[in-house]
C-alpha cells in the first residue's frame, strides 16, 4: 500500500514487503470468495422461493382447471339428465297417447259391432214378425172362409126353416158359429183371440155396404175375426158403430 502527503509537499511511499502483500492479498481474495458465497446463497434462495412461487402459481392453476373441469362435468351430467328425462316424458305421452287411440279404436269397433248385431236382431225381428203375420193371415183368411160357410149354412137351414120371412137392410140372423183361429202374437193389432172350439152368438149386420160379426155384447168384428169396434145397439134405427182407436 502507498500513502501520499501533501502537507510537506514531499512524496513519501511505503513500500509493502512481499509477506505483506501476500497477506493483503489473501485477505481480499477470502473476502471476495465470501462476497461471492453470499451473493450465490442469496441467489440460491431467491431462486428456491421463484420455484416454489411458481410450483404454487402452477398447483393453483391446475386445482383451478379442475374445479373448472369438474363443473363443465357437472354441468354436463344435469343437460345429459334433463334431456333423458324429457325424452322419457316424451316417450311416455306419446305411450298414453297411443293407448287412447287404441282404447277408442277398440270402442268404436264395439259400437259398430254392436249396431251391427242389434241391425242384424231387427232384421230376424221382422223376418220373424213378417213370417207370423203371413201366418196370421192365412189362419185369419181360413177361420173367415169357415165362419162364412157356416152362415151360410144357417142361412140356407133359416131359409128351409122360415122360407116366408124377408130381411131387411140389417140381417139380424142369431147363429151358433164354430170358429178356430190361431192367437196372434202380442205385438200386432189386438184382436179377438177365441179357445179351441170355443162357441159363441154373433149376428150379421151391414154398414156402408159391408158385412160385420156383433157379439152378444156389442163386440164388432170384421170379416178377419178381429175386434173393429162396437155396436151394442145395433137393432135401433138410426144407431152407427164406434170404432175403435
Amino acid at each position: 500500500m502507498s500513502s501520499v502527503s501533501s502537507v510537506s509537499e514531499v512524496i513519501k511511499v511505503k513500500v509493502l514487503s512481499a509477506g505483506q502483500c501476500e497477506r493483503l492479498h489473501a485477505r481480499s481474495a477470502l473476502k471476495a470468495s465470501k462476497v461471492a458465497e453470499k451473493e450465490a446463497a442469496k441467489a440460491s434462495k431467491v431462486a428456491t422461493k421463484e420455484a416454489a412461487l411458481a410450483a404454487k402459481v402452477h398447483e393453483k392453476e391446475a386445482a383451478k382447471a379442475a374445479k373448472v373441469a369438474e363443473k363443465e362435468a357437472a354441468k354436463a351430467s344435469k343437460v345429459h339428465e334433463k334431456e333423458a328425462t324429457l325424452a322419457a316424458k316424451v316417450q311416455e305421452k306419446e305411450a298414453a297417447l297411443a293407448a287412447k287411440v287404441q282404447e277408442k279404436e277398440a270402442a268404436l269397433a264395439a259400437k259398430v259391432a254392436e249396431k251391427e248385431a242389434a241391425k242384424a236382431a231387427k232384421v230376424q225381428e221382422k223376418e220373424a214378425a213378417k213370417a207370423a203375420k203371413v201366418q196370421e193371415k192365412a189362419a185369419s183368411r181360413l177361420a173367415s172362409t169357415e165362419a162364412k160357410e157356416a152362415l151360410k149354412a144357417a142361412k140356407v137351414q133359416e131359409k128351409k126353416t122360415n122360407p116366408g120371412k124377408k130381411s131387411g137392410s140389417k140381417k139380424a140372423k142369431a147363429v151358433a158359429v164354430p170358429l178356430v183361429v190361431l192367437a196372434p202374437p202380442a205385438v200386432l193389432v189386438p184382436e179377438l183371440e177365441f179357445e179351441e172350439e170355443e162357441e159363441i152368438q154373433v149376428e150379421e149386420v151391414e154398414w156402408r155396404g159391408r158385412s160385420y160379426l156383433v157379439a152378444d155384447d156389442g163386440t164388432l168384428f170384421d170379416d178377419a175375426h178381429a175386434a173393429v169396434g162396437r155396436w151394442p145397439d145395433h137393432a135401433t134405427a138410426g144407431s152407427a158403430p164406434v170404432w175403435a182407436e
